[in-house]
């Protein structure tokens, strides 16, 4: 016995049930699949279902919709019924019509007409669904990329998805999440008082639109629990909870610190918790770090052992394997808090190495070690006390926030505005706060009616 699938659309009467439209909207030939390319429905198929639903009940609903006007605004006579205009809607995964009623005034003398548009009565043509998935898009690739990821999710390329749209609407966006970012938060955005938290302060440099500029630096911080770290493996941790924020504006570090000091809120900071900060040697960073002092109980402030090890290891790679006992010998004292020997024997490496190359190497180590060395601790102490030392434990923030995005391509340059307004979207997905965040910076930034 053969079979059609009918997919039908019925509009119902609540009160009497009855049936007073249906719409088939679509007739499928059941037959047995001969692979599994025919099992089920392709993707197209799929879109454009979905497609035809949406118009079903736009059809219905752009019949009630209110367009703000029951009298003439003008002479306060009755309105006329004028045929439709047909308005632009951009649903998630299709584009439509939607026809909205005109009006005119019923006065011959006054001729009032109003012709509304999906925009001038919600604000947008663009479901929010669409622009959350659109600034998710480019907040994490390339415009160009966002583009095409998703005409691939929509089968064929839509203009509404064009990268200069995506590139607008994502800054748009991100410009309302750093004003945000700048208010003091509620007791509700808190978390419960906590003992200590951890803050990790770096940077990153971004290739820049001005002339005569190489780069500028973002300033990224990310702040959690202790006991919020889950082990991988040995040397590699997760943060399962942290409140990420970063800036790239150029204000003296002003945006930065108030980003800081609600991140540490968010974390559960009070003004008897203890705060470990980690940085990577930078006088910003450690400006950053020390803001908070006034807010908490103590801070203690750590170079981070992970950067100690990469300047160590940069200069191993340019000396070979020649000096690299003697080398590993400053590294030790280090790592037991004795910075005099460790300098001592950086000294005594200096007068053993030649060339200009291999002498600059060192000179910037051992500055290095010499500038921060009021924060270098005892880090096996630490170790043996399972107290934090280092950031290798959890992933790198400026690695995977700034970096991953804004150097990805050699090509890719940027203002300052635009990297730290994109880099606000970042930040809130990394700090698992987007899913909250979103309805109302998207529609701030459509300026959609709620």
């Amino acid at each position: 016995m053969d079979y059609e699938l009918r997919l039908v659309v019925e509009k119902v009467s609540v009160a009497t049930q009855e049936v007073v439209k249906r719409d088939t909207i679509k007739v499928y030939d059941v037959s047995a699949p001969a692979s599994i390319m025919e099992l089920g429905l392709r993707h197209e198929e799929q879109i454009s279902l979905i497609s035809k639903v949406q118009n079903v009940v736009l059809a219905e609903q752009s019949k009630l919709i209110d367009t703000g006007h029951s009298v003439c605004p003008k002479c306060g006579q009755k309105l006329k019924k004028l045929g439709f205009r047909k308005s632009n809607f951009h649903a998630v995964f299709s584009d439509h019509k939607i026809a909205i009623q005109k009006h005119l005034c019923s006065n011959p003398d006054c001729n009032w007409q109003h012709g509304p548009t999906t925009t001038s009565i919600f604000g947008t043509s663009i479901h929010p669904d669409l622009a959350k998935l659109q600034c998710e898009q480019g907040a994490i690739h390339s415009y160009r990329k966002a583009q095409s990821n998703l005409g691939s999710l929509n089968v064929h390329h839509r203009p509404i998805n064009n990268h200069n749209k995506i590139k607008v609407l994502t800054n748009q966006v991100g410009a309302v999440l750093a004003q945000e970012n700048l208010k003091p938060i509620s007791k509700t955005q808190c978390a419960a008082p906590a003992k200590e938290i951890i803050v990790q302060v770096d940077g990153g440099h971004l290739p820049v639109q001005e002339k005569n500029k190489r780069s500028f630096e973002a300033l990224g911080v990310v702040v959690y629990q202790p006991e919020n770290i889950k082990e991988i493996d040995k040397h590699h941790g997760q943060i399962t909870d942290k409140s990420c924020a970063i800036s790239a504006i150029d204000d003296q570090l002003g945006t930065i610190k108030t980003y800081l000091l609600n991140a540490a809120y968010r974390q559960g900071m009070t003004s008897q918790t203890k705060v470990t900060g980690l940085a990577d040697g930078a006088k910003n960073c450690w400006s950053v770090l020390l803001s908070l002092t006034p807010y908490c109980q103590s801070i203690e402030v750590i170079l981070d052992w992970l950067h100690i090890g990469k300047k160590f290891e940069a200069v191993k790679k340019v000396l070979g394997k020649r000096f690299e006992d003697l080398l590993e010998s400053a590294k030790w004292m280090l790592w037991h808090g004795d910075v005099e020997e460790s300098l001592s024997k950086l000294e005594l490496l200096k007068g053993k190495v030649t060339g200009e190359k291999n002498q600059s190497k060192l000179n910037g180590l051992f500055q290095y070690i010499k500038n921060n060395q009021k924060y270098i601790v005892d880090y096996g102490e630490r170790k043996k006390a399972n107290k934090t030392f280092t950031s290798q434990v959890a992933e790198s923030h400026v690695e995977s926030v700034i970096n991953a995005r804004h150097k990805a391509s050699g090509k890719m340059q940027w203002t300052r505005e635009g990297a730290h307004n994109v880099l606000q979207i970042r930040a809130c997905i990394s700090s698992n706060e987007w899913g909250d965040r979103w309805p109302g910076a998207v529609i701030s930034a459509l300026g959609a009616v709620a």
